[in-house]
């Protein structure tokens, strides 16, 4: 079968994700020293980090819902300071105003342009970044949040839900991501070619290896054209 559509991961796979994070989390910071100084008083930055890695230890279950964690986390601090967790929306929303406002890497924008002419288009995160709040949501055919679906990369689930969505079997879709785990064991287990992206030129150390990998984008059709070639 040939390949119908092709699905991507966000985070350090389209731009890179620890300065977006990084300086998400500083603006909030700021935001809540302007307006709830009184909570920033009591935690640092990082001591509101250490907060929401507490949250995921304490409820496991949400670990495909980073935004519900988070404003969970907001929410607790707020408490233990004696404010209403009525900051949390707006506090959130600082958050996820600065969250979007990434650095794409150069080859995204035309590669994505090309291959939309050609494939359906998928993105696949784990996070709470949408494509539509970045300018990027007329080249995907379908965005899953891990959150709506219910489980995270790894999890079949998310997968096979692209699947459905795309309205194409396993074998015509092409998973690209950057994660060994999350994204290449996760897309090989439900049939899915995969795609490593190695921007960083990192030693491949997981199982299953890959059907291809490349350092950038301007690479993929390539692969793809590989891919289609041995179906025949």
């Amino acid at each position: 079968m040939p390949l119908r559509a092709l699905c991507f991961d966000l985070d350090d796979t389209l731009w890179p994700c620890k300065p977006v994070i990084s300086h998400a989390e500083q603006v909030l910071y700021d935001w809540l020293s302007k307006y709830y100084p009184r909570l920033t008083q009591e935690f640092s930055l990082e001591a509101l980090g250490t907060m929401r890695q507490r949250a995921t230890e304490m409820h496991p279950h949400l670990r495909h819902d980073l935004t519900t964690l988070r404003k969970w986390s907001l929410a607790q601090a707020a408490t233990q300071v004696g404010l209403s967790d009525s900051l949390v929306e707006p506090a959130f929303e600082v958050f996820m105003t600065a969250r979007h406002q990434v650095n794409l890497y150069d080859d995204v924008l035309p590669v994505l342009e090309k291959l939309h002419q050609h494939y359906i288009l998928c993105v696949l995160t784990n996070g709470n970044a949408d494509v539509r709040r970045i300018g990027l949501g007329h080249l995907f055919d379908v965005i899953l949040f891990a959150r709506e679906v219910g489980a995270a990369k790894p999890h079949s689930a998310i997968f096979e839900a692209a699947c459905q969505y795309a309205k194409a079997e396993p074998a015509q879709m092409v998973h690209v991501g950057d994660d060994a785990i999350c994204d290449i064991a996760g897309a090989a287990a439900v049939g899915m070619r995969t795609v490593w992206i190695n921007r960083d030129q990192k030693t491949w150390s997981g199982t299953p290896t890959p059907d291809a990998t490349i350092t950038s984008l301007t690479e993929l059709e390539l692969s793809l054209e590989l891919f289609n070639q041995a179906e025949f």
